[in-house]
């Protein structure tokens, strides 16, 4: 079974379908975040506050999030280290 995790604000993402985790400042991720926004495929989760890291799935779609990049990984993936 697919574990959904809470990514802040009551937005969950299921673990099995990220593909990347990165942060947001620097410019090749700039680019993908700009290449994304004109294609539709951006999800925006950051409820107002700056974009600190995008996650990236499997459909193709880019998803913005406020928490940074360590947190993220944290909470994506810790379970399945034990």
């Amino acid at each position: 079974m697919a574990s959904i995790v809470n990514i802040g604000f009551d937005s969950y993402v299921v673990v099995d379908r990220v593909m990347a985790v990165l942060p947001a400042h620097s410019s090749a991720v700039k680019r993908l975040k700009q290449l994304g926004v004109e294609s539709g495929k951006t999800v925006n989760l950051t409820f107002g506050k700056r974009t600190k890291s995008i996650i990236m799935i499997d459909s193709g779609h880019i998803l913005f999030s406020f928490l940074p990049v360590e947190k993220l990984v944290e909470k994506l993936f810790s379970d399945q280290e034990e």
